[in-house]
């Protein structure tokens, strides 16, 4: 009987252990000398050493289990011996080859007579879940050290916009501690006037899933204004669900900065080349015109003084005479627009009565005004005292009065009317002439556009007056514009 239960015994031993030896899991156990007493099949295929190196204690657990980990695997296993259970470890194996494998151990205490004399151990090879969880280690190390390193700001924003994670550079820049702004919503970050449209931004963003060169106005803690270019992309779950955002920006202040520079500039270029153009195209033609008339018609006179009848010499008289007066107001004005576009202008603000210029330029064109039978009529106060610039201020008046009689007809009139409000006079030059149609009003007062336009009796001009009293006007820190209907006169005013 007791020979048949040893060979049951025998016959279940070999089962269990042919189990064993089928299992994927690496299966052995140690005594508490730490002495291997049983190994498996998948165990020694694992190491690479056979089942009697084992057994006949030719290869320990020290000879396969890295030094400073074997340490740390007695400690634990004399704990477990010792009725402490602590189990679920891994360790670094050396394999007989000599490369370098990993385990994680679960072990289970074998009591007889109430105390722990073996342990059954199971060992899963967790090899390349290491070597996966080492380099993911080293790319998120990579990272972390790109992350707290970069110069470019980082923000992540929750659904709510609210600031959950931002780099050293953001802080840096901002100049902020991350105490005082992780939790923080960022629109607390921007300019007052941005922080509505903001919030509507960001929902766009988060069913967008993307933004490109998206700028906003931040302020720094020390309550610099910047502008920040915006770059950044959602972090969604499996469902699609929004996360969290991921933002980068750049501070593009100077950027902007000389954009706009570059801007004024190209404008300041086009302005000078149309003040170019302007200046030869008067020399060329404007100048040259009344010059042929005096020639021409002073010739005619020279050679036939005693053939024409005294109208004729009269008629020629008068035509010299308005030529060489329009040859004598452009060159004022070209060499006053000469000298305000080199700076060689003075600007000498003084007190004066502003009363005595406009009596002074009504004598200047009374015979011109005589000649077409316009009214000249000065309704302003005799005694209206103005800080500026007299010189500039006279030619301002001239050209005014100067226009106003050009394009009026027979008949007509010119009033020159003066108004005191606060600290500031307004003189208004009103005619009731042609006056100017619509596409020519949005001309006046610009170099780049040419408006030449014949007088009612074909008087000419230069275009130039107008764009001469508006510079006259600003550099004395006033302003000038005009009221017109076409047919029905005009009122310029500064």
């Amino acid at each position: 009987h007791r020979k048949r239960i040893e060979t049951r015994l025998a016959e279940s031993e070999k089962k269990l252990n042919d189990f064993v030896n089928l299992l994927p899991e690496i299966v052995f156990e140690v005594n508490a000398n730490m002495q291997i007493i049983f190994i498996n099949q998948r165990c020694i295929d694992f190491v690479g050493y056979s089942k009697e190196d084992f057994l006949q204690n030719k290869v320990h657990l020290q000879d396969i289990i890295i030094p400073e980990d074997f340490v740390r695997m007695n400690k634990l296993f004399v704990e477990n011996f010792n009725g402490i259970r602590n189990t679920g470890n891994t360790f670094g194996v050396i394999h007989k080859n000599g490369s370098l494998l990993n385990v994680q151990i679960h072990s289970n205490p074998v009591w007889e007579d109430k105390k722990v004399v073996s342990l059954r151990c199971i060992a899963i090879n967790i090899t390349d879940k290491a070597r996966f969880e080492k380099k993911l280690k080293e790319q998120e190390e990579k990272f972390r050290l790109i992350y707290e390193n970069s110069p470019i700001p980082y923000q992540s924003l929750n659904t709510f916009g609210d600031i959950i994670e931002i780099n050293p550079a953001w802080l840096k820049i901002m100049g902020y501690t991350r105490e005082e702004v992780v939790g923080e919503n960022f629109a607390k970050f921007l300019v007052p006037e941005l922080r509505e449209l903001f919030l509507k931004r960001f929902e766009n963003f988060k069913s967008v899933g993307e933004i490109k060169d998206l700028q906003f106005q931040l302020m720094s803690k020390d309550g610099r204004i910047f502008i920040a270019n915006y770059n950044g992309k959602i972090e969604t779950n499996e469902a699609g669900k929004f996360i969290k955002s991921h933002c980068v920006f750049n501070d593009i202040t100077l950027q902007i900065k000389a954009e706009n520079t570059l801007i004024q500039s190209e404008q300041k270029l086009r302005e000078l080349n149309a003040t170019k153009d302007k200046f030869f195209s008067i020399l060329a033609h404007d100048l040259k015109n009344p010059f042929n008339d005096i020639i021409g018609f002073s010739y005619l006179l020279s050679s036939n003084i005693y053939k024409y009848d005294l109208p004729k010499i009269e008629q020629f008289s008068n035509i010299i005479h308005q030529s060489a007066k329009l040859t004598f107001n452009l060159l004022e004005n070209l060499l006053d627009w000469s000298r305000s576009q080199t700076g060689n202008l003075k600007f000498i603000p003084e007190s004066f009565d502003i009363n005595e210029l406009i009596l002074e330029n009504i004598d200047l064109f009374q015979s011109t005004a005589n000649n077409k039978n316009i009214k000249l009529f000065n309704e302003v106060d005799s005694i209206l005292q103005v800080y500026a610039d007299k010189n500039m201020i006279r030619t301002i008046i001239r050209n005014l009065i100067s226009n106003a009689i050009k394009f009026t007809n027979q008949g007509g009139f010119v009033r020159i009317t003066g108004s005191l409000s606060k600290s500031f006079v307004t003189i208004s030059v009103v005619d009731n002439g042609v006056g100017i149609n619509y596409d020519d009003q949005k001309k006046l007062f610009r170099i780049d556009t040419n408006v030449t336009r014949q007088g009612t009796e074909k008087e000419r001009g230069t275009g130039l007056g107008l764009i001469l009293c508006k510079e006259f006007i600003e550099r004395n820190g006033g302003k000038i514009d005009f009221e017109s209907q076409h047919g029905r006169g005009s009122r310029y005013f500064f």
